[in-house]
């Protein structure tokens, strides 16, 4: 059979003895011989190179190294999971759909004259969609991540609970460089235990937003430093973004990171005009402690606003053409303990409370506290079960002292 590779192989060889002359054949067999060998070498690796090569276009998808499928030399994945809640709650909380997430204002609206409340939900449920791409000694990554905590005013449960996908995340990093939404540099995941109330707690740092961030890794850690979207009084009345930096440390001994935000209140209603320059500081850490158990700690400080607590508290007051930043501070730890492999606990306290709470008046925040107790189960790594108890417990300006006690159980499919 015709061979072009073995007839090239051979041309190659028959140019190369051609070139060399007798006398020289004789006395270098030995080198002559190393040649040979070197081009049969080279006629292998093209035999290879041409075996495989796609034979067809639907060969240029296949699976990629560490998942996801590979299209060209780009990497997708596809990823979320799906989350069933149930609870039951006291004080009538929000209105009989007492799935939905317990924030400060929530608490407010309590009225201890009604019963409680059952109900089933899954808006938590997400999805996410990334890509990995190799561009020179660099990777571009981009993602982007919903739930279906969107808008819900045609929502009912009558015939079909019909709530919207919204948007969590939506970035593109390359090498150090990130642009996009994404959770702030100025929240740690790592501070924020295993809870069914996922974010919920009273002193949480839980803050995504749309920002310019750039991270310098070193060996045991990494500093970063962002331009991330303002926000302040809910007014979009700001000129200057947040500024925020992180310096983190981790390795086997546990993680350890400081966070600093400065940041710019702004009047300006056309009428009145002022700002003021406002700081805030977070300290999160965690550390294993006995066998897989582990701990993790939080604490914030300063003009934390809407960055803590779900915005439990003001970012500023104003009194007449001026405005006033709000400081607060917050304290939360966390402990899971693993009964087996599969089975485990956490217990959490959290709490804050404004600064100088005898300056304010009326519904305004001024502690708030928050306990959790769970038993989680994960009979495979992509199925959890659990079951919490927890309970919130407010006080405002003008003495009412609003309280919640509800019991949550989940279920969640990773995929």
């Amino acid at each position: 059979m015709f061979n072009p590779v073995r007839k090239a192989g051979g041309a190659v060889l028959l140019g190369s003895l051609a070139l060399l002359p007798l006398p020289a054949l004789a006395q270098d067999g030995a080198d002559l011989q190393r040649q040979i060998d070197a081009l049969q070498q080279e006629i292998d690796a093209m035999r290879s190179a041409l075996r495989e090569q796609p034979a067809s276009g639907s060969d240029l998808v296949r699976t990629a190294p560490g998942g996801g499928i590979l299209v060209g030399n780009t990497t997708l994945k596809f990823s979320g999971y799906v989350k069933a809640d149930m609870s039951w709650s006291d004080n009538g909380f929000s209105n009989g759909k007492n799935y939905e997430i317990v924030t400060a204002t929530a608490l407010k609206a309590l009225d201890e004259n009604k019963s409680g409340r059952f109900s089933l939900g899954a808006r938590q449920s997400r999805f996410a969609f990334e890509t990995l791409t190799p561009i020179g000694d660099k990777r571009l990554k981009t993602f982007v991540s919903w739930d279906f905590y969107g808008e819900h005013s045609a929502a009912n449960e009558f015939v079909s609970n019909g709530y919207a996908p919204r948007l969590r995340e939506a970035y593109g990093e390359y090498g150090n460089l990130l642009i996009g939404q994404t959770w702030s540099t100025f929240t740690d995941l790592n501070g924020i235990g295993e809870l069914i109330a996922f974010g919920q707690q009273s002193n949480v740092n839980f803050v995504r937003q749309t920002m310019v961030r750039y991270t310098v890794p070193f060996e045991g850690g990494m500093w970063q430093v962002a331009l991330e979207n303002p926000e302040d009084t809910g007014a979009d009345e700001q000129d200057t973004p947040d500024l925020i930096t992180r310096l983190t440390f981790k390795g086997g001994w546990g993680h350890v990171s400081a966070g600093v935000l400065a940041r710019k209140l702004a009047l300006d209603d056309g009428v009145n005009r002022d700002s003021q320059w406002a700081d805030a500081y977070s300290l999160t850490a965690r550390f294993p402690t006995i066998g897989k158990d582990d701990i993790r700690l939080q604490v914030n400080y300063g003009n934390v606003g809407r960055y803590m607590g779900l915005r439990a508290y003001p970012d500023a007051i104003v009194n007449g053409d001026q405005i006033e930043g709000v400081d607060a501070w917050g304290a939360s730890v966390f402990y899971r303990h693993y009964w087996t492999d599969t089975l485990r606990s956490t217990v959490a306290y959290s709490a804050s409370k404004i600064q100088d709470a005898g300056d304010y008046t009326g519904t305004t925040t001024t502690r708030y506290d928050a306990s959790f107790v769970n038993l989680m189960w994960s009979p495979s790594p992509r199925m959890t079960y659990g079951v919490e108890y927890q309970y919130f417990d407010l006080e405002m300006a003008n003495g009412g002292t609003p309280d919640l006690t509800r019991i949550a159980m989940s279920a969640q499919f990773n995929f």
